[in-house]
């Protein structure tokens, strides 16, 4: 079976050279799909799509509904490591924001008061498999609490964002979803607060998130983005006050190596019925 890539992640495994890989896509009969998309209807060799992620808004809804090609996402195991990659990953950014604004300087031995940690208050939006992980890990080090529409009422969101020092981000992206954080949102923010968002860039207003930037105090951390790789407005605010990562939070060896397991199982369930 010729597979076509378009992400990289496989890349650093020796593993991949066992593969018949093609750099043509038209050739095909594989696809592994990262977060980008393809144009679909012009892959007629194509039989199979691996979306080595969960999200899937980069398949049109028809194929999916249609199963044609045959749309594969990751195994219950591979998923898992995914969620608890992103889970420690969002928590890194959380101690990186918080500790990044300042805690002296080595250079002339100046040292900095900071509040303690302990006393802050992080909100977590969403508790699907990720953020209830982010929860769980984060309780230990300060006050938790938590949005999630299934057990909250919408009214409820903006007592939660007033009263929040941190605020992690873990929703789908969807119709409803897109633009979730808004200008009206943006502006319950303490005006110190601070943004995580490793789920997906449109849940926010580019242009809202970027004057309440440049208007106050918040600074955010976001491993996604609008459009990828970002060239975007917020870029030019540097990384003390917008953090970037090139979507890597769950890039770790063993989530990739899962995923290839899962490919090879495919692989081989396709050519047991030839």
């Amino acid at each position: 079976m010729k597979i076509y890539s378009n992400t990289k992640a496989f890349d650093c495994l020796s593993e991949k050279l066992k593969l018949n890989v093609t750099n043509d896509i038209f050739n095909a009969e594989m696809l592994v799909l990262g977060a980008k998309s393809e144009k679909y209807n012009e892959l007629k060799k194509l039989k199979v799509i691996y979306r080595f992620g969960v999200g899937s808004e980069n398949i049109p809804a028809e194929m999916l509904k249609n199963n044609i090609p045959k749309v594969f996402f990751p195994s219950d195991k591979t998923k898992a490591i995914l969620y608890e990659s992103t889970a420690d990953f969002a928590t890194y950014l959380i101690f990186w924001m918080y500790y990044s604004s300042g805690v002296g300087k080595v250079q002339t031995w100046e040292k900095y008061t900071r509040d303690s940690i302990s006393n802050k208050t992080l909100l977590v939006v969403g508790l699907g498999n990720i953020g209830k992980r982010v929860a769980r890990k984060m309780q230990p080090f300060l006050k938790v609490t938590s949005f999630d529409i299934a057990q909250n009422k919408p009214e409820e969101l903006r007592f939660l964002v007033k009263a929040a020092d941190i605020i992690t981000v873990h929703i789908p992206a969807t119709e409803e979803t897109k633009d979730f954080f808004d200008k009206q949102k943006l502006s319950w923010l303490r005006n110190d607060a601070i943004l995580i968002n490793t789920a997906r860039g449109s849940l926010f207003n580019e242009e809202a998130l970027y004057m309440k930037l440049v208007t106050s105090n918040v600074r955010a951390a976001f491993d996604v983005f609008w459009k990828e790789p970002y060239q975007g407005k917020l870029k030019e605010l540097g990384l003390d006050k917008f953090y970037m990562t090139p979507h890597v939070a769950s890039q770790t060896v063993e989530y990739i190596k899962a995923g290839f397991i899962d490919i090879l199982d495919i692989i081989n369930s396709f050519e047991r019925m030839k």
